[in-house]
């Protein structure tokens, strides 16, 4: 989301009141030195959850934030979120100095991509920002004894966060020069009879935009629907954050 003016945040703060839920923070775990996993906890009991949904934070005056919550439980009136600590945008500054007793404000939860209960077979991409979505969307998925297929881009010193953040997905090495490359060099190699059923497949393409875009393209070339291709971007390159 870009820089918005102070009033322009108090405005949407004042108009959308009525979805924001106050937290506060009831645990911290680093995960590994920039990774981050915070647990919020507050009257959650009234809100409508689907696995997949992200919730908007505002992270400083002029900034709001998208993030993907990876666990929660209305009833014990807890989530968590992954937060990864890049050091490259005020997201990143605000979550990094996130200490137990501080309060938060959620506005939503909300967003485009989500879990489809519908779909037996269920095809998860992402990076580093994707985490989070994984760990929720993998557990979903098993509670419902449904299948799925998931690859992570990571960079290489960040090869052991899918075990860190309990995720069963493939990692893959990521490129920045060429946008999901190294995943669609994998499913090329795939044998036809994936590519013919995978009209009972659903895949959900997250993280930087450019990857998404590259992956999207991919896919509609082996003749998959658009309409069977779910996106959410969650960073661009040359953009502060999503």
């Amino acid at each position: 989301m870009p820089k918005i003016s102070k009033w322009l945040g108090d405005t949407m703060e004042v108009v959308y009141h009525k979805f924001i839920h106050e937290v506060k923070v009831t645990g911290i775990q680093y995960l590994d030195s920039n990774l981050k996993k915070i647990r919020f906890t507050g009257d959650l009991k009234n809100i409508r959850y689907v696995p997949g949904n992200v919730v908007k934070i505002r992270v400083n005056d002029t900034a709001f934030r998208h993030y993907t919550i990876s666990a929660f439980d209305a009833e014990s009136g807890s989530c968590e979120i992954l937060f990864y600590l890049h050091e490259k945008g005020p997201g990143s500054d605000w979550s990094a100095t996130l200490k137990v007793g501080d309060t938060v404000r959620l506005l939503g939860p909300g967003g485009r991509l989500h879990y489809m209960p519908d779909q037996e077979n269920h095809f998860l991409f992402g990076d580093e920002t994707s985490l989070g979505w994984m760990q929720c969307m993998e557990h979903e998925i098993d509670k419902n004894n449904q299948f799925f297929f998931g690859f992570v881009e990571l960079d290489p010193e960040h090869g052991h966060w899918a075990n860190l953040a309990d995720s069963s997905v493939k990692v893959v090495s990521k490129s920045m020069a060429d946008p999901a490359a190294p995943t669609i060099a994998i499913l090329k190699e795939w044998e036809d009879d994936f590519w013919e059923t995978s009209d009972r497949m659903v895949f959900y393409l997250t993280g930087r935009a450019q990857s998404i875009q590259a992956f999207r393209k991919f896919l509609l070339s082996k003749g998959i629907s658009g309409r069977r291709i779910k996106t959410e971007p969650y960073w661009a390159d040359g953009k502060s954050g999503l």
